[in-house]
């Protein structure tokens, strides 16, 4: 097994297209299908599903998938710590984040991180908070921007920001005039709500709110991952709940309103391992500072 054989891999996994992962991957279809079919051969195992509708991974490329992934990242990390080492300069910080942190300033401190230090190698990964606390304690990530509360055992952790959850309402709503909605109007409503699995803080946060307002919430779909609730509202399915930086994510067909009496606040975090000695991850620190970034995008 070669390190090639792993990215390209990786490249059809994340693309499930060969065109566009030989492109991610900087090599011609056809090098890319060959090696798929090397790497296959090796294993003794078939990795990819391939028919006129196009390409699904097997149970073994999903099992594989991960393992992949993390092998790549370590090479990688390999590969920056030698040059460090024998140029005598920085390596690589591992940062995980929800997409809410992205929205809501982490952009800023990276820009700035990276003017500051550009020769320092980002490894940033788009991860729910459950697996950036794993990532954390498993020595995975070295930080992660993360949804609060958490089990802080051997984790330093700083709030970040903290804002409201916002409704999410299909146009044509009987609220969609509205710039502020109190919880007990949206009892009876059809949600559309992130799983307690993908979102639990989310989750948690709207449905003890719910709870405490005297109603529980009906849930007609779940989401778990991307964009994918604004098009659900959008087509009637129901109203949903989202941090307010989604406010900027602008889509004809949807109004957000702020939720109120009472608000459901979500806090944003950043989280470390106690004692981490590391001189990247003090100098990110550095950079970000008092996190005064944050919350002016969902502001």
């Amino acid at each position: 097994m070669e390190l090639r054989h792993l990215r390209y891999f990786t490249a059809l996994a994340e693309e499930l297209h060969f065109g566009r992962a030989a492109e991610s991957a900087f090599v011609a279809q056809s090098t890319l299908s060959q090696q798929i079919q090397t790497f296959e051969a090796e294993l003794d195992v078939r990795l990819f599903d391939r028919s006129p509708q196009g390409v699904a991974l097997t149970d073994a490329g999903r099992t594989l998938l991960p393992y992949a992934r993390r092998v790549l990242r370590e090479a990688r990390r390999a590969e920056s710590i030698a040059r460090a080492a024998g140029e005598g300069r920085a390596g690589v910080l591992r940062i995980g984040y929800e997409a809410t942190a992205m929205r809501s300033g982490l952009a800023e401190v990276i820009k700035r991180f990276r003017s500051e230090r550009p020769d320092v190698e980002l490894d940033l990964t788009e991860q729910d908070t459950r697996a950036q606390v794993e990532g954390l304690r498993e020595d995975t990530l070295d930080a992660g921007f993360l949804f609060l509360p958490i089990d802080e055992r051997d984790l330093a952790v700083r709030d970040l920001y903290t804002a409201p959850m916002v409704a999410v309402l299909p146009t044509g709503h009987r609220l969609q005039d509205r710039d502020r909605i109190p919880l007990r109007e949206l009892e009876g409503e059809p949600h559309i709500l992130w799983s307690r699995d993908a979102a639990p803080r989310i989750n948690d946060a709207y449905v003890r709110a719910c709870h405490d307002a005297g109603f529980s919430p009906h849930i007609v779909q779940e989401i778990r991952r991307g964009e994918s609730f604004l098009g659900l509202v959008e087509a009637g399915i129901g109203i949903s709940v989202v941090h307010a930086s989604n406010v900027h994510i602008q889509r004809p067909g949807v109004h957000y309103a702020r939720i109120v009496e009472p608000t459901v606040p979500l806090t944003l975090g950043l989280a470390h391992r106690h004692g981490d000695a590391s001189t990247l991850l003090a100098g990110f620190l550095e950079t970000l500072g008092e996190g005064e970034a944050f919350g002016r995008q969902a502001s």
